[in-house]
């Protein structure tokens, strides 16, 4: 809860055993101090007994409500799909658990605002997924921008690209490219810019199959115009042909900050005829450390009674973004970003 200071443990419940929620499980078993991870939930309940006997967890539970009404769980971990969040986190947050909630916030901004309202009436501590934000290289960014080492930024470029095309089975039940995946992309550029986008013009196109759901793309640009005039450019591909490869650059008045890395070895043979290089495998390759960070500061935010760095507000920013470029690539114009009251 929101003021009130405790130093027993953290009795922790993650909700959604799949391969994010078991992460985290792990990072809170064996990487998070004082938590201490105490129950699972999982429709697959096989899946979530596996994850208990792993890591000791004393308590599963194929309903997610059981997890919420139990005494000895004090914040939960929801990892379970995006359309469940709608119902699971007014849930907890009515049980008084404290919330670390992977992103998106919601399918849309609409019902995250509603969840935001009742998450406020509770107050209850709540922590959005954007893990980024703890990645070492991109927390030192943003305190350099801070110091003023570029000068004032005027220009952010985010590209995002993965390994391989998920597995069809997640297909259906995902909310599309812009809301499941270049959310982050949306979060970094306006915590990066410390400024609000408020026109987004998109364009995309369908490669695979098995995503050509309605309202769905597989390779997108956008473009992104903020409040005071800086700039953003996104790029966006679900499968690479090569490895998993987030990087950022962000242009200034007197510098430039470039964050991220494809390569693990800093050592590339050129040679003719061949290129020899290894590359990121996937997204917890590339974010462990950040994963582990972010439940490192959640834990703490809870047993400190603060606010944590990153609240529902972000999440509900980032939703407006990618439903401004979603409405952008309906209509082949630019659409300005339809912002609402958070409470």
């Amino acid at each position: 809860m929101l003021g009130s200071k405790r130093f027993d443990p953290v009795r922790i419940g993650v909700i959604g055993t799949g391969n994010m929620g078991a992460q985290h499980a792990r990072n809170l078993a064996l990487g998070v101090m004082g938590a201490q991870l105490v129950a699972l939930a999982d429709p697959d309940e096989t899946r979530a007994r596996q994850l208990a006997e792993e890591l000791g967890v004393p308590h599963v539970f194929a309903d997610w409500r059981a997890l919420l009404d139990r005494d000895d769980v004090d914040a939960v971990v929801i990892a379970a799909p995006s359309p469940t969040r709608a119902e699971m986190v007014p849930a907890a947050a009515q049980a008084g658990k404290d919330i670390f909630c992977e992103k998106p916030a919601a399918v849309d901004a609409a019902t995250a605002r509603r969840i935001a309202r009742l998450v406020k009436e509770q107050g209850v501590v709540y922590q959005m997924g954007f893990m980024r934000r703890f990645d070492p290289s991109y927390a030192r960014a943003r305190q350099r921008i801070d110091e003023g080492a570029i000068g004032e930024p005027v220009l952010v470029r985010v590209s995002s690209r993965e390994e391989a095309p998920r597995p069809t089975q997640f297909v259906p039940r995902a909310t599309g490219m812009f809301v499941e995946s270049s959310i982050h992309d949306f979060d970094l550029a306006r915590w990066l810019m410390g400024d609000e986008v408020v026109r987004v013009y998109a364009q995309g196109r369908h490669v695979y199959p098995q995503f050509n759901a309605p309202d769905d793309v597989d390779v997108v640009t956008a473009t992104l115009t903020f409040a005071r005039g800086g700039m953003g450019l996104h790029d966006n591909h679900r499968y690479s042909g090569y490895g998993y490869h987030i990087q950022t650059e962000v242009l200034g008045t007197e510098g430039v900050l470039q964050i991220g890395y494809a390569h693990h070895d800093a050592c590339v043979l050129l040679k003719r005829g061949q290129q020899s290089s290894d590359y990121v495998v996937d997204w917890l390759d590339r974010f462990r450390d950040a994963y582990r960070i972010e439940l490192q500061h959640f834990v703490d935010c809870v047993r400190t009674g603060t606010p944590p760095a990153i609240g529902l507000e972000d999440g509900i920013r980032a939703l407006e973004i990618a439903e401004a470029a979603l409405e952008s690539i309906k209509t082949g114009l630019p659409a300005d970003v339809k912002r609402g009251d958070v409470l």
